[in-house]
């Protein structure tokens, strides 16, 4: 297992004339919060989740290292009648998943702390939902690896090259950049790099992906404040005017207690306001992920905040967004990887040589489940080929597009 560990603060400084520092390439698992649940508008985002929550137990017993999951529940919040709040339902009817559905009255009545827009109404899911901890996730994942023999590697892979001439029965040499630079030979290899797959010579064709900036808000909670949200489940809202995400009260590794959002205000027809969130693949990733993000995304994160929980102290007190009062503002940016088909690319590229990315903002819940299918392809095609998901085969299902 090759990678590099999670970057310091020097990594992602920039100079006096504003030049990046070394850091090259970046994760999707760097915080504590991420939001897991077995619902999903799209069946075959569910079922991964399903699959994947189900091993949490194991994974966190198998890797002697501190819990990474949280089941606190999730609250989805639409507007009766919303295609969001149907496909939830449905699918949750499909798979025997519990969950109890509120609507206008029984949401106010069992969630107070939250000022809804007229119309709402949401599912509540009480078991397998909450959160994660996304670098906990990973952390317990690479131990329970290493515990069975998996040889873990701290670097940066910058190229991959498949060998004309086997050496000692080894097709692959994978270059590892630094300061002592190494070559690994492999028989396979699988490619998981996230947003840099079409960077640094990983695959040898471009895939068919789209890079997407990701931003998110937390606010440094009082003591107070964290006691009164305590019992809050992790939440998705989406009504006429915004989308969001919100996370309860979470203790970062600072000591810390924040809550956190991600979230865009629509436009009357559901769009997006505001400039595209799409990048290309490459520099302009490493550069979203060095700044401090956008300051209007910031200020509209803010303000929703403001007004969906009108009586907590530590946000409102946020008056001059320039000045944050008493409050702690941290604004964290990410980057997602869409494709165009919604669904994660697993596959061969090339003979011995697969990719397993694409998680189209879904993921980070999911992502045992799509390892596993990954190490099935990479280790057992026959196997793969065979392996279904909601009546269709995942190699048909996840298979990866190329550039053309």
């Amino acid at each position: 297992l090759i990678g590099p560990s999670e970057p310091t603060n020097d990594d992602v400084a920039v100079d006096n004339n504003g030049t990046s520092k070394t850091r090259s390439v970046f994760g999707a698992h760097y915080d504590e919060g991420r939001i897991t649940r077995c619902t999903d508008p799209d069946p075959i985002w569910a079922e991964l989740a399903s699959r994947s929550i189900a091993r949490y137990d194991e994974i966190h017993r198998e890797s002697h290292r501190e819990q990474f999951y949280v089941e606190c529940g999730h609250l989805a919040i639409g507007l009766e009648g919303s295609e969001m709040i149907g496909k939830r339902r449905r699918i949750a009817a499909e798979m025997n998943v519990d969950l109890v559905n509120l609507d206008a009255t029984a949401l106010r009545e069992n969630f107070p702390l939250l000022n809804l827009p007229e119309g709402c109404v949401a599912v509540h899911e009480t078991k397998d939902a909450g959160y994660i901890s996304a670098r906990g996730l990973v952390h317990a994942q690479t131990a329970a690896a290493k515990d069975m023999g998996v040889d873990i590697v701290d670097g940066v892979v910058c190229r991959i090259e498949r060998l004309e001439e086997g050496k000692d029965d080894q097709d692959f040499a994978i270059h590892i950049a630094g300061n002592n630079p190494t070559i690994i030979y492999a028989q396979k290899v699988l490619v998981a790099a996230g947003a840099f797959c079409n960077d640094h010579s990983l695959l040898p064709k471009s895939l068919d992906i789209t890079p997407i900036k990701t931003q998110t808000v937390h606010v440094v909670l009082s003591p107070n404040d964290a006691h009164y949200l305590r019992e809050m489940p992790s939440i998705i809202a989406k009504t006429e005017a915004f989308w969001a995400y919100i996370l309860p009260p979470i203790r970062y590794p600072d000591a810390t207690i924040r809550l956190k959002i991600g979230a865009a205000r629509l436009d009357e027809n559901g769009a997006e306001i505001g400039p595209s969130r799409e990048m290309p693949c490459g520099q302009e990733v490493v550069d979203w992920y060095q700044s401090m993000g956008s300051t209007q995304a910031r200020n509209d994160m803010i303000k929703l905040l403001q007004q969906l929980f009108p009586n907590i102290d530590s946000i409102q007190c946020i008056k001059d967004f320039g000045n944050y009062g008493n409050s702690t503002i941290i604004t964290n940016t990410c980057a997602t990887l869409n494709t165009p088909t919604g669904q994660a690319y697993i596959g061969m590229v090339e003979k011995g040589w697969a990719v397993a990315t694409g998680g189209n903002g879904a993921a980070a819940k999911s992502s045992d489940e799509i390892g596993c299918l990954a190490a099935m392809c990479i280790l057992d095609e026959c196997a793969f080929g065979k392996e279904m998901i909601c009546g269709e085969f995942c190699k048909d299902l996840f298979r990866p597009r190329y550039i053309t």
